[in-house]
């Protein structure tokens, strides 16, 4: 049995490098529009999203409304999400549901169909998709297929130093991950719009959008993060080509956003991403799997085998 565990370690250890450098360099490519994205129990209070119905009592700037919408948002705690990502001819998908009440939690699942990266983690996840479990601590990745017969533990454990060296350092954005994250920086920027009213899901939304340049976006980004990271921030901007980057959102009437999109030109191609919120104040249960491996125990096993 030790055999076949550490012949299947050892696979894993493999498959999870060439990931590690996909993701780095699809992280390069999409710089600053984090993911999507990323665990003990989190429940939200219902009544933090108890809606305040009616429309705007009163006329205000976008800026000054987008900040209303920034605290009432964030109160709510959490949301089912359901999000599009396409870099280029690369499309990922992603259902699931995010905490943002202490610290980024989530319970997702991608659909890596449209990726080459569906290839490449097959033989880690048995299928195009992929659960991940993203804690105060970590993220988990499922694993699938064979592995799990060969005597492979159910889960991959990523540390935050091992998310950072995936991303080139920029882990911690993960903890900021929230539904607002797009007005914040429409905020910073200080380029907001109203665009008008419009049905979103089958909801009454304004539509508030800003085009944003890339001082402007590394600006906005870089917030409350130490001068390495913001520099990290810049270089990934400047490597990825990105020089604007248009973010849009759509507020009910209750000041929670229903949706989110951003689009930039980058080497790479075009890069979409639009984020679909809903069920505001849902639980988020995802509690630390105890069958899981660390990338440093995959490295010592492997190294045995």
């Amino acid at each position: 049995m030790a055999g076949t565990r550490n012949t299947a370690v050892a696979v894993v250890l493999a498959a999870l490098a060439l990931t590690a450098t996909a993701c780095n360099n699809n992280d390069d490519k999409k710089a600053a529009p984090a993911a999507p994205t990323t665990a003990a129990a989190a429940s939200a209070t219902p009544s933090a999203a108890a809606p305040t119905t009616g429309a705007k009592p009163e006329k205000v700037s976008p800026a000054v409304y987008l900040e209303q919408v920034t605290q009432k948002t964030s109160a709510a705690k959490s949301a089912k999400v359901d999000e599009v990502i396409q870099v280029g001819q690369v499309t990922m998908k992603g259902k699931g549901a995010v905490s943002w009440a202490d610290g980024l939690e989530a319970d997702l699942t991608m659909d890596l169909s449209g990726s080459p990266m569906a290839k490449l983690l097959e033989p880690l996840t048995g299928g195009p998709n992929v659960h991940y479990l993203y804690t105060k601590e970590a993220m988990y990745m499922a694993l699938g297929g064979e592995l799990l017969e060969q005597g492979a533990p159910r889960w991959v454990r990523y540390s935050k130093a091992d998310m950072a060296k995936a991303s080139g350092g920029t882990a911690d954005q993960l903890q900021s991950a929230d539904p607002v994250q797009g007005v914040r920086t429409l905020i910073a920027s200080g380029k907001v719009t109203e665009v008008g009213q419009e049905t979103v899901n089958g909801k009454a939304t304004t539509h508030y959008s800003g085009v944003l340049n890339a001082d402007d976006v590394a600006a906005a980004t870089t917030q409350g993060m130490t001068q390495a990271q913001a520099d990290k921030i810049k270089q990934n901007l400047v490597a990825a080509g990105i020089t604007s980057d248009r973010i849009d959102v759509w507020v009910d009437t209750d000041k929670l956003v229903v949706k989110r999109s951003e689009q930039a030109e980058t080497k790479a191609g075009a890069l979409n991403v639009t984020v679909d919120y809903s069920d505001y104040g849902t639980p988020v249960i995802a509690a630390t799997p105890a069958d899981a491996i660390s990338l440093a125990d995959l490295e010592k096993a492997a190294s045995g085998s």
